[in-house]
């Protein structure tokens, strides 16, 4: 594989633009995006056009992150590619914004890139996601429920803003054929230590999924390749018929009686497309869509469902509509420490932490049971915050999906205590359980709290 055409496709002929058109890589040092740097300088240095090189240090990982940013500045001058060097305390910021580390540190590294890009004039900014990145996404999206555009995977082209795009070149290279390519042009690299950690959904796929698939079908690569070009296919057909749909529409609402007359996934993606525009880009869960559908069916005039961002669908003049929510539930930030006992918030809802108690929890009670070794002073109830992730099941999952699947009733969903510890989500009362906390079992020698949470009516 000595010849990167073999794996690589061109950024400008990804993104439509001109073969002069500047390019920016996004370089973290590992195998992938080393190919893919040597391959771009390569490409570079034949059409003429000019080559940049970003990396992002979340510190994370302390001094191993300080030495994978200076490999990647130390390569980038041998190289002769100018290079730009972004640093944020991801975990710092996580913790002050309420976010998961995961989505702090893609935002932090994409608004650095953006700002490079703006800075410099580079319209094209290049990542080195290959085909078994292309598996473990879609395994993920199936993993999480989604349907047919989770299926379509990662794209080769998208838009990150206006004039700035985001290009896979190596998409469809396979990892042995990466590494292969950096054995050959003697290409060095580093590895993040946190690859190997199973506790991550994706990395648990890679280690443990997939190479049970490759026992079934050696031609792993090929076959998701085929289902996610299906799956686009699939999904450009229904955005164009939305969109026409739509199109047709009169300004003041949708027909009722045409939406019933629709096909379920026309349907579906026309109540989508329809509240994004209200919104401005909101999109719905799965469990909205399907409340909106059964509106439409049952089209009782004046009848309304509650919607995220403060929203109501409704039925009028033969027309679903889409308004300003008119009830507005308390949304009082709060923070409560952890300390054993009562207290009663002023929305209601009331917390009681007991150690080590006699009697049973009732059936109705919604409780946690933890170790005391688990808390420490950081420990303490806030209110849910948007971003806010829970790593259950051996993946990252969305507090606000989770919260839809469970039917929380809206007016408890502001109100729901959420008990964090070191800026790590450990339990949604009624929702879920963090891993770690499902793994920490108690025996009967055990010191633990038990946490009650009741919800006025």
């Amino acid at each position: 594989m000595k010849n990167k055409n073999a794996i690589f496709l061109s950024p400008q002929a990804l993104s439509s633009l001109s073969q002069d058109a500047s390019v920016l890589v996004a370089f973290s040092g590992g195998a992938d995006s080393s190919a893919l740097l040597y391959m771009l300088k390569e490409d570079s240095l034949a059409k003429g056009y000019k080559l940049f090189a970003a990396h992002f240090n979340h510190q994370i990982r302390g001094i191993e992150a300080d030495n994978d940013a200076d490999f990647c500045k130390k390569t980038c001058e041998a190289l002769n590619i100018p290079f730009f060097l972004g640093t944020a305390n991801v975990p710092s910021l996580a913790k002050a914004r309420g976010n998961s580390i995961e989505s702090e540190a893609r935002e932090q590294r994409y608004t650095f890139f953006e700002k490079v890009m703006r800075e410099n004039n580079i319209p094209i900014l290049v990542t080195a996601h290959h085909a078994e990145d292309q598996i473990e996404s879609i395994m993920l999206h199936i993993l999480r429920g989604s349907g047919i555009s989770g299926l379509c995977g990662i794209s080769p082209c998208r838009t990150l803003a206006d004039n700035l795009f985001l290009v896979r070149p190596i998409l469809n290279a396979k990892k042995e054929d990466i590494l292969f390519y950096c054995e050959e042009h003697n290409i060095k690299f580093v590895t993040d230590s946190t690859n190997s950690d199973t506790e991550y959904a994706r990395n648990f796929i890679r280690a443990q999924i997939t190479p049970k698939m490759r026992e079934l079908q050696p031609n792993l690569c090929s076959v998701f390749e085929r289902l996610s070009n299906s799956a686009n296919e699939a999904t450009d057909f229904i955005d164009a018929s939305a969109k026409a749909f739509l199109n047709d529409e009169c300004k003041d609402g949708l027909s009722v009686s045409k939406l019933n007359e629709l096909h379920p996934a026309l349907l579906s993606k026309v109540i989508i497309l329809a509240f994004k525009k209200h919104s401005n880009g909101l999109f719905l869960e799965s469990s909205h869509i399907k409340s909106i559908i059964e509106l439409c069916k049952k089209a009782e005039p004046h009848s309304s469902i509650s919607l995220p961002n403060t929203t109501s669908a409704k039925i009028e003049n033969e027309c679903l509509v889409f308004t300003p929510d008119k009830e507005k539930f308390n949304d009082e930030a709060f923070f409560i420490p952890f300390q054993s006992g009562k207290v009663q918030l002023s929305n209601g809802v009331i917390i009681n932490i007991e150690k080590n108690p006699n009697q049973k929890p009732t059936n109705t009670d919604i409780f946690l049971d933890i170790k005391c070794d688990i808390i420490n002073d950081s420990t303490h109830f806030r209110s849910k915050k948007e971003g806010d992730m829970i790593f259950s099941g051996k993946m990252n999952k969305k507090a606000k999906k989770l919260i839809n699947e469970k039917k929380i009733p809206i007016n408890q969903r502001k109100k729901l205590p959420i008990l964090v510890c070191d800026n790590e989500i450990l339990w949604i009362p009624g929702v879920a359980v963090c891993d770690r906390i499902k793994k920490e079992k108690i025996c009967s020698a055990d010191n633990f709290f038990r946490i009650t949470v009741n919800f006025e009516n």
